[in-house]
């Protein structure tokens, strides 16, 4: 995977009032997430080194569509075409059996269970009802912590942790906000990708910046390729948050220029991307994603 650079915000960790400014506890988290395997792959480095911390997660099964999930798929096929839909039922579907069939954890409960974490896993169609908010108010975490949720989270949900809500997202904020930025900085032919770890606000992707990594495009032709390189920098942002190398009190506003935000391609803008050398997967990024998942594991206790 290509190395990125990053730009951290110095910052304070979470800390007891009354001391001198250290670090007293580990940070508390609940987290929301579609739970998949690459969110599994984002968040394994954070998870190993803050999952006692970690007091719930919330499984965003439902995909960004009212009308059901196979409904979501046909609209997506019909608008997006069979290649773009493939990789997505490779990522979410075919991908996950491989790795069960090789005894490697496939998803965010897997992970978090083989690591030995008994935080309760709960699927839910809505994070915003009423009683998903009182019961995230009720843990009282320090943060909120959001990575590829299919929702977007309403002001009282926002407004339940401590210090604050956070999203990782796959783009140099105030680019390339909304969904797929692994195919559209492909699309686009960009030199480089960003992802931006920021707090969460009412508008989609748009909430002030904690800290940014950039890295080399470097010859990527696969959206996958793109995918993995972009989910190698989301734990690292998250462990500085929460060991207090960055801070939320020193994020900055987006700028107010710039903004561009993205939704699944036509059919047209896929033959475009075909067209052009690019793919959605080949096998060389299958084989780098399996390698990638036996390197996350490889982290974890041994299996009694």
């Amino acid at each position: 995977m290509a190395a990125a650079d990053s730009s951290a915000v110095p910052a304070a960790a979470v800390t007891d009032p009354a001391a001198d400014g250290r670090s007293t506890s580990t940070p508390t988290s609940v987290l929301i997430t579609n739970g998949n395997t690459f969110s599994m792959l984002a968040l394994s480095g954070w998870l190993s080194e803050y999952a006692t911390g970690l007091r719930k997660v919330y499984v965003t099964y439902k995909l960004p569509s009212t009308r059901g999930n196979l409904r979501g798929v046909l609209d997506m096929w019909r608008k997006s075409g069979g290649a773009y839909t493939y990789l997505k039922i490779w990522a979410n579907k075919l991908f996950p059996r491989t790795l069960r069939h090789e005894g490697l954890p496939a998803n965010v409960e897997e992970y978090l269970r083989r690591l030995g974490c008994s935080a309760p896993v709960e699927p839910v169609e809505s994070v915003n009802t009423p009683a998903v908010v009182a019961e995230v108010a009720s843990l009282q975490p320090d943060y909120l912590v959001s990575f590829s949720a299919t929702q977007r989270f309403h002001p009282p949900l926002i407004e339940t942790p401590r210090i604050a809500a956070v999203n990782t997202h796959y783009g140099a904020l105030p680019a390339y906000a909304g969904l797929s930025p692994y195919y559209w900085h492909l699309h686009n032919r960009e030199e480089q990708f960003g992802v931006t770890l920021h707090q969460i606000v009412p508008r989609l992707d748009a909430g002030p910046i904690i800290e940014q990594t950039l890295g080399s495009m470097n010859g990527a032709t696969t959206a996958l390729e793109l995918m993995l390189r972009m989910a190698a920098c989301v734990s690292p942002m998250l462990v500085r948050l929460f060991a207090g190398d960055t801070c939320v009190a020193d994020a900055r506003p987006q700028p107010p220029t710039g903004r561009s935000y993205f939704r699944h391609p036509t059919r047209e803008q896929v033959r475009e991307f075909r067209a052009n050398g690019l793919r959605m997967l080949d096998s060389a990024s299958r084989t780098r994603a399996l390698a990638a998942v036996r390197t996350a594991a490889a982290a974890l206790p041994a299996r009694r």
